[in-house]
């Protein structure tokens, strides 16, 4: 019986929905918002959405390899710090997301 729980447990926790990451930067009352969307169970396929308040569009996907996603919105929160925005990463957990600080 205790060996099923355990099993049951660590298969829940494999098959959990990979959670977003989302990153919010903001200057002079302007917000950005950079999310990472996992489309499936895992960590691809992936795409990375780039809302300037007018609606967001996908700058990059990935279906074969693994960190493509996480690396291009890394870089790109980089030049938005550059260019004087101040960023914030969420990692949702389907409650809206906590910040990582």
């Amino acid at each position: 019986m205790r060996n099923s729980i355990v099993a049951l447990a660590l298969l829940v926790t494999c098959t959990a929905a990979a959670a977003d990451i989302r990153f919010v930067c903001t200057r002079d009352g302007h917000e950005r918002t950079i999310t990472v969307a996992y489309l499936s169970d895992g960590p691809l396929p992936c795409e990375v959405r780039y809302d300037k308040g007018d609606g967001a569009r996908v700058l990059w996907s990935a279906q074969n390899t693994e960190g493509y996603c996480e690396s291009h919105a890394k870089d790109f929160v980089a030049k938005q710090e550059n260019w004087g925005y101040s960023c914030t990463r969420y990692q949702d957990n389907g409650s809206g997301g906590d910040a990582d600080q």
